[in-house]
């Protein structure tokens, strides 16, 4: 049952309008599949652009309307439906594939998380969620869907699932403790983050009436986000773990794509036959760095995909360094693609006011500030796809406030 929030957001934004859904197209109930190290949709080469949009799900950036669910310790609220359908109609208008969300997946831990405490689901949290999922599909965009975080942030993460299971860690000050590693290791730890799994992948979404394993929208699940063991970048996430979690979502979601999320290129996990692509992140953006790590994977027919990299490059030099990122990514058909962080767009119902987040990497479509390196990304995001449709060199486009949820074929 949808919550009352949402209901209300949905009514005051589009009216008593109905969704159209018969306006998706073919396509859009195609999976994305991988051919060695090639992505393919529709018997085509098929690239994945876009954006970290890590809120879809559960958010910290804004402080609801008084009545709406929000827990003020940890700043948790959920979008608005506006805000994720603008985010939508962005991606499209900077010719992008794709989103890699977060809060999608990992969504523990606190009073308005998918699983507030163990093997207990809150239904309301699904909610933004679906509209999410359903407002990718109206929009023909994909998704990545990462399934835990390495840190302790606002929407949980392997911390959470260690607390759970009676180990008294957090990240803040523990992060170095050898006990982090049980997380992978320990058997009531790894049975519990299944279940959590199973309880994502099986919901089925009311407004697609697909269950998330069934729906190709999602194209690919993470293992997680930037995960590694006690020392920072230490890439010590057990091969046996990686498999075993492939397995599993392959078990329940057959047709998806699964990514190996530790935070680097981890060679031991070459021989993982589940794990069909490879990442890393960039911060900032560095040619030299992207070129190790495709060397690495020369022995490996599987795509490569650099999941963040700060798009403020070295600050100062943004202009001169994406398009020297941007050119490697290009010539190298083995990356599959590339997602920016972090996406932002208007405050919905508010379409005066951006979003903020206090990271230093808020990217806003439609502030003037930011439109010389959208130009860029977008040029980027158009040689990638090879949408004709599209033309690089013109004007950004101009994106609606509130944007339409549905689009006429």
């Amino acid at each position: 049952m949808k919550s009352q929030f949402f209901s209300l957001a949905l009514a005051s934004l589009f009216g008593s309008h109905a969704i159209a859904q018969s306006q998706l197209t073919d396509i859009r109930d195609l999976r994305v599949v991988r051919n060695g190290s090639v992505l393919m949709l529709d018997n085509k080469p098929w690239k994945a652009v876009g954006a970290n949009v890590y809120w879809l799900g559960l958010d910290e950036n804004v402080t609801p309307p008084p009545g709406s669910p929000y827990y003020a310790p940890l700043h948790a609220s959920y979008p608005s439906p506006g805000r994720i359908t603008q985010i939508m109609s962005i991606i499209n208008a900077m010719g992008g594939t794709m989103i890699r969300s977060h809060t999608l997946g990992v969504s523990v831990g606190n009073p308005l998380s998918l699983w507030p405490s163990p093997n207990q689901t809150n239904p309301e949290a699904f909610t933004p969620i679906d509209w999410a999922v359903y407002q990718a599909r109206v929009y023909g965009l994909r998704l990545m869907v990462p399934l835990v975080d390495n840190f302790d942030y606002y929407h949980g993460g392997k911390y959470t699932f260690l607390r759970w299971a009676g180990f008294n860690l957090s990240r803040s000050g523990d992060e170095r403790n050898p006990q982090v590693q049980e997380f992978y290791n320990n058997p009531k730890v790894v049975d519990l983050f299944k279940r959590y799994i199973e309880s994502l992948l099986t919901h089925r979404n009311p407004y697609t009436n697909l269950t998330y394993a069934e729906d190709p929208t999602i194209f690919a699940i993470e293992t997680g986000n930037e995960l590694c063991g006690p020392v920072w970048g230490d890439m010590d996430v057990p091969t046996e773990w990686v498999r075993d979690i492939g397995r599993f979502v392959k078990g329940l979601a057959p047709g998806k794509l699964f990514v190996d999320g530790t935070y680097g290129v981890n060679r031991t996990h070459f021989g993982v036959e589940e794990v069909d692509i490879f990442s890393n992140h960039y911060y900032p953006v560095s040619t030299t760095k992207l070129q190790r790590d495709l060397e690495a994977l020369a022995s490996v027919d599987k795509p490569y995909f650099a999941g963040e990299y700060g798009w403020l490059g070295n600050a100062a030099t943004a202009d001169a360094s994406l398009p020297a990122w941007y050119r490697e990514i290009e010539r190298n058909p083995k990356v599959m693609g590339d997602t920016f962080w972090s996406l932002f767009g208007h405050n919905v119902p508010d379409c005066n006011t951006f979003v903020e987040h206090n990271d230093g990497f808020t990217m806003q479509y439609g502030n003037p500030a930011h439109a010389a390196q959208i130009r860029i990304i977008r040029q980027h995001f158009v040689k990638m796809s090879q949408d004709l449709s599209i033309s690089a060199d013109a004007e950004l486009p101009q994106v609606p406030c509130p944007a339409p949820t549905s689009l006429t074929p």
